[in-house]
């Protein structure tokens, strides 16, 4: 039994099901193009067969509708559905943007505007941002909770001494 073979376009869109509209006010006002939950990478991003390998489904909607996209950007998903391959729903970024753009601990961290202790985030006098070689754009700190955060181990070094009992004999007067 031969296999019929059509053209990869048309495979595409054989695989895709009309989704719900997105609420987000980002995203345009249509409904996600989702792919199947059984043709998923283990990140949820959707994969396409295509000249004897895999892609990613996105990409490869977004390159067929829009062209290639831009060398030094990703796809980021404005309607936040990994499984949604609708060009419009796409936008290529940064891998910063895209980053900050999500859910994640990176994310969440960015747009706080209150540390742990309840200080201000957004006061430069209260922030200092460094920049290790870990994160070339830099990490904020609350300079008041590290300055606790230093204080703490020497508090220990800095307890009052107390006082030993010291007998006093009374003075010898010359007879």
């Amino acid at each position: 039994m031969a296999r019929t073979t059509s053209a990869p376009a048309e495979r595409f869109a054989a695989k895709t099901t009309p989704g719900p509209i997105p609420t987000s006010p980002d995203t345009p006002n249509t409904p996600c193009r989702l792919w199947p939950e059984t043709s998923l990478d283990r990140d949820g991003y959707g994969r396409f067969w295509l000249d004897g390998r895999y892609v990613p489904a996105h990409r490869y909607g977004y390159e067929q509708a829009r062209g290639p996209i831009p060398a030094g950007l990703e796809l980021d998903h404005l309607c936040t559905v990994r499984r949604c391959v609708a060009d419009d729903h796409l936008e290529p970024v940064d891998h910063r943007t895209n980053v900050l753009r999500s859910t994640g601990p990176s994310a969440v961290n960015a747009r706080r505007k209150r540390c742990v202790n309840g200080h201000d985030l957004t006061d430069p006098a209260v922030v200092h941002i460094s920049y290790p070689p870990s994160h070339p754009n830099g990490m904020r700190k609350c300079r008041a909770c590290a300055r606790d955060r230093a204080r703490r181990p020497r508090e220990q070094q800095l307890a009052p001494v107390a006082q030993l009992p010291t007998v006093t004999q009374p003075e010898r007067t010359a007879a």
